[in-house]
């Protein structure tokens, strides 16, 4: 089945609580529920609170309906992000500056990607849905 838009909006620090809300919704009418859905609701909200701080204070934010989950992507237009941010390894120590917010995607979506440079960034996070939670396509829900 090919991916189906639930949402896309626009977002800066002004519309911070609104677009959370949206997205969880979203996420919850099409099958995230309990432990499933906080964590994604907390990895979207690292990626969205970095595009605030680190990705030029504003971005967008697209939820797809796959056959067996849901995918997310934030979209900033800041300077990208910095090769050794990148790079998969264990939590930094305290007191380190950064880093926190990528890890903690990686930890709690089930799948994260990264396409970044100069003129942005993207980044995708996918959370598989439960066959008995998937609601049928056209089900009344939106």
């Amino acid at each position: 089945m090919k991916a189906v838009l639930l949402f896309a909006r626009h977002f800066d620090d002004r519309c911070l609580a609104s677009t959370r809300a949206a997205f969880h919704r979203g996420a919850s009418e099409h099958g995230l529920a309990g432990e499933r859905l906080t964590d994604f609701l907390m990895a979207v909200n690292e990626c969205v609170i970095n595009v605030l701080a680190h990705g030029g204070g504003h971005g967008s934010l697209r939820l797809w309906r796959e056959d067996d989950g849901l995918l997310c992507e934030v979209e900033d237009t800041g300077a990208g992000i910095p090769a050794p941010a990148l790079a998969e390894g264990s939590l930094p120590p305290p007191g380190a500056p950064g880093g926190r917010g990528i890890w903690l995607m990686r930890r709690l979506a089930d799948e994260v990607g990264f396409v970044t440079g100069p003129q942005g960034t993207i980044v995708r996070l996918r959370m598989r849905v439960e066959p008995a939670r998937r609601p049928a396509i056209g089900s009344g829900n939106k």
